[in-house]
C-alpha cells in the first residue's frame, strides 16, 4: 500500500475481532469493524465515542500492540505511543534509569538521550529526589508526566495518545496539549488524540473521528463532529439509564437521572432527581455531576458536598432531589460527566454521562431572554445608576 506524497497514515478495511469465551463462546463479536482511513502529515485527529467504541482498539493495532484480524495499515516516518500509563517503564529502575530505557525502546541512541535528558525532567517537572528512586513507588500522576515528557522529546513523527493525561494535573494537562501544539507547527507532527475531555480535543484537532459499538459514526471537522455525537446522547424524556460498565468499585452506582419537570427552561424552577442503588448502606457519600457546555468546556458543578449537604448515611437504595429555583444555564446544549465516592472512594466516575437541552427562558421575571447562542450560566447580579 503506497502512501501518498503528503498523507502520515492510511488505513485500509482494517478491523480487530475477538471470539467469545465462557458464556459467550461461539459468539465473536467485533472490537472495531473495518475501517478506512486517511491522515495528512501535521494533522491531528481526534477520536471520541462512549466506552468500548473501538478507540483503544484502533490505537493499539497501529502501535503494534495488538494484530488486526482484517486489513492493513502503513504509515510514513517514525511513530511514538503514549497509550498506558506508564508505557514501557520498569517498576524497579529509577525515573533516570526508565527515560534510558523508554528512549532505547523509542529506538534512540544512548548519546541522544543523554542529550535530552535534563529537557525530560524539566518538563516533567520531577524533582532530582524522585529521578533517582524505583518508579514503583511514583504515583500515576507522576508515571504520566514522566512518560509524557520522554514521548514529547524523541524525534518522532508520529504521536500516539490515548486518555493518559486524564491523570496528570491540570497544568502539566494545558503543558502537553501547548507541547502537542507546538510540535504539530514547527515539526508537522501528527497526532492521533484519544480524549473524553472535548474541550481539550477541540482545541488540539482539526477533525474527529466518531466510533460507536466497533463502527466509524461521522468523521470531518472537530466542532461539528463532537457536537453531533453530544447531540446524540441527549433524551428528549430528559431522564437516562445509566448503564454499570463505567469505573469505580461499583458497590454504590448512579442508575437514572431526571428532569421531573420535563426539559429544563433558563429562569423557571425544575428538579433534577437522581437514582442510585448499592448492596448496604452508605457512609460520607459524595456525587459530583460536572455540567460542561457543548465544547466539553466545564461550566458549573451540580455537587453535594460543594453545596453543604453532608447526610451521615444513606440507605442502600433511594433517591436524591435537586431543586434548581431558577435554572442558570443559558438555551443550548450540555452534557455531564459524573464522579461518585464513598469514604474518599471512586465508587463510579463516567465522561459525558448525559446530554441535555435547555429551552431558552428568562433569568429573572422583569429580564428579557438571552439567546445568544453560546452555553454559559446567569449571575446573580445587581446593576445601579451612580449619578
Amino acid at each position: 500500500m503506497s502512501l501518498g506524497k503528503d498523507t502520515a497514515i492510511q488505513i485500509q478495511g482494517l478491523g480487530k475481532q475477538y471470539r467469545g469465551r465462557g458464556a459467550f463462546k461461539g459468539r465473536d463479536f467485533w472490537a472495531l469493524q473495518p475501517l478506512d482511513l486517511e491522515v495528512k502529515e501535521g494533522q491531528a485527529l481526534g477520536l471520541i465515542g462512549p466506552n468500548g467504541a473501538g478507540k483503544s482498539t484502533l490505537l493499539k493495532m497501529l502501535s503494534g500492540l495488538t494484530h488486526p484480524s482484517v486489513g492493513k495499515y502503513t504509515y510514513r516516518g517514525h511513530m511514538t505511543s503514549l497509550l498506558e500509563v506508564g508505557t514501557g517503564f520498569h517498576p524497579d529502575l529509577s525515573g533516570r534509569e526508565n527515560i534510558y530505557l523508554s528512549g532505547a525502546l523509542y529506538g534512540m541512541k544512548r548519546s541522544e538521550i543523554a542529550k535530552s535528558i535534563d529537557a525530560i525532567q524539566d518538563f516533567s517537572g520531577l524533582h532530582d529526589r524522585y529521578m533517582d528512586h524505583p518508579i514503583k513507588h511514583y504515583s500515576s500522576g507522576m508515571k504520566v508526566r514522566l512518560g509524557f515528557s520522554v514521548a514529547a522529546h524523541l524525534q518522532a513523527d508520529i504521536l500516539v495518545v490515548d486518555e493518559v493525561l486524564a491523570v496528570g494535573d491540570a497544568r502539566f494537562q494545558a503543558k502537553c496539549m501547548q507541547r502537542m501544539e507546538s510540535q504539530m507547527q514547527e515539526h508537522g507532527r501528527t497526532v492521533l488524540f484519544v480524549s473524553h475531555n472535548l474541550y481539550a480535543l477541540q482545541s488540539l484537532c482539526h477533525e474527529a473521528l466518531w466510533l460507536q459499538d466497533g463502527e466509524a459514526v461521522q468523521h470531518g471537522p472537530a466542532e461539528a463532529i463532537t457536537q453531533a455525537y453530544l447531540e446524540s446522547v441527549q433524551d428528549p424524556k430528559q431522564g437516562i439509564q445509566i448503564a454499570h460498565d463505567h469505573a469505580g468499585s461499583g458497590k454504590l452506582r448512579i442508575t437514572n437521572l431526571m428532569w421531573l419537570k420535563g426539559p429544563p427552561q433558563t429562569g423557571q424552577s425544575n428538579t433534577l432527581k437522581i437514582t442510585y442503588q448499592g448492596d448496604s448502606d452508605h457512609q460520607e457519600v459524595d456525587v459530583r455531576l460536572n455540567v460542561l457546555g457543548r465544547d466539553g468546556r466545564f461550566l458549573s458543578p451540580i455537587a453535594m458536598h460543594a453545596h453543604g449537604f453532608r447526610p451521615e448515611h444513606l440507605p442502600a437504595q433511594g433517591e436524591l432531589m435537586v431543586h434548581f429555583a431558577s435554572i442558570p444555564w443559558m438555551e443550548g446544549s450540555y452534557s455531564m460527566d459524573l464522579r461518585l465516592t464513598e469514604r474518599g472512594v471512586v465508587a463510579q466516575e463516567a465522561k459525558n454521562i448525559w446530554g441535555f437541552k435547555v429551552s431558552s427562558g428568562s433569568f429573572l421575571a422583569e429580564g428579557d431572554p438571552y439567546t445568544a447562542g453560546k452555553n454559559g450560566v446567569h449571575v446573580s447580579q445587581q446593576w445601579t445608576i451612580n449619578s
